[in-house]
């Protein structure tokens, strides 16, 4: 009589799985898998090991686009050695080798690194500044007056008042490339204030697309926005509460292919709409991200 075959075979018997070596994938599958990255897990990429990094390492179509953003933080001193957020931007823009075309931050960053940017490419498309507290008026001007390519500009800071520097050249054509511009002041009371609004009507004529997200525009500032921006597009002044939407207004508007209003909702704005932080809750350099992955390895 036949015996049945038993259905829980000795753990011995079963046959071994295959593993993978990782290490050993094709650099170009690897450049696929890490151009679908954002640039801190690209940076992390590199200590799994040695054939890892030098991708991540000798790349530079990597490193077109540093994004910086949403990164989760731990509040303290740095450690000896540490790397903080600003140290590793530091370490991504030398690996693009002048190839950087977008370079987004935020809630980090100050004049020097600007500059350390602005040292190495002169290619940039878009600078995108999210609540950097510690980049001012004169910074950014710095900033564009050395990209002469660039396309968008988002700037988000309570400090960001006027960016008169921008009208002393005596030629335009740094920002004629410029073809959208988006500022936020991060706070929920601003102050009237049409300075910028007068900066981007006189310098800023290519543009196709603004978004003023509570500022201190008034009727006066978006009059001369729209007067000095012939090819204007889409305009959105939500929770710029200066601003009156009467009869004058929406006619000089009604060329416009998109305008949100004033009183139209935040919910779908892309980043918290909430006021910038007290002095003593400022996110700084100090800052380190958590776990720390990169303490005590030699990244370049």
């Amino acid at each position: 009589m036949a015996t049945s075959q038993n259905p829980n075979p000795n753990p011995k018997q079963k046959q071994q799985v295959e593993h993978r070596n990782w290490a050993e994938l094709n650099g170009d599958i690897l450049l696929l898998i890490f151009g679908k990255l954002v640039t801190i897990d690209v940076l992390m990429s590199g200590v799994v090991c040695r054939s890892w990094r030098k991708v991540a390492k000798d790349e530079p179509e990597l490193w077109r686009r540093i994004d910086m953003r949403n990164l989760a933080v731990n509040r303290g001193k740095a450690k000896k050695k540490a790397w903080t957020l600003k140290d590793l931007t530091k370490l991504a823009i030398d690996r693009s080798k002048g190839k950087l075309e977008e370079f987004w931050i935020q809630y980090f960053g100050d004049e020097y690194l600007l500059q350390y940017l602005c040292d190495r490419t002169s290619v940039l498309k878009s600078l995108r500044l999210i609540a950097c507290f510690s980049i001012f008026d004169e910074d950014i001007v710095k900033t564009v007056k050395k990209q002469p390519l660039l396309e968008e500009l988002q700037i988000g800071s309570p400090y960001i008042e006027h960016l008169d520097q921008l009208e002393e050249e005596e030629e335009e054509e740094e920002l004629l490339n410029l073809k959208q511009f988006k500022f936020d002041t991060c706070t929920l009371y601003p102050t009237s204030n049409d300075d910028v609004a007068f900066v981007i009507a006189q310098t800023m004529h290519q543009l196709r697309y603004i978004q003023l997200i509570r500022t201190g525009v008034t009727n006066r500032g978006l009059t001369a926005i729209l007067e000095g921006c012939p090819f204007l597009e889409t305009l959105d002044i939500r929770a710029c509460y200066y601003v009156e939407m009467d009869s004058d207004m929406r006619a000089r508007c009604a060329r416009l292919e998109t305008v949100r209003l004033p009183l139209d909702s935040l919910d779908d704005y892309e980043y918290e709409a909430e006021a910038h932080y007290d002095s003593e809750d400022e996110i700084s350099d100090d800052f380190v991200l958590t776990g720390d992955p990169f303490f005590g390895y030699d990244y370049y």
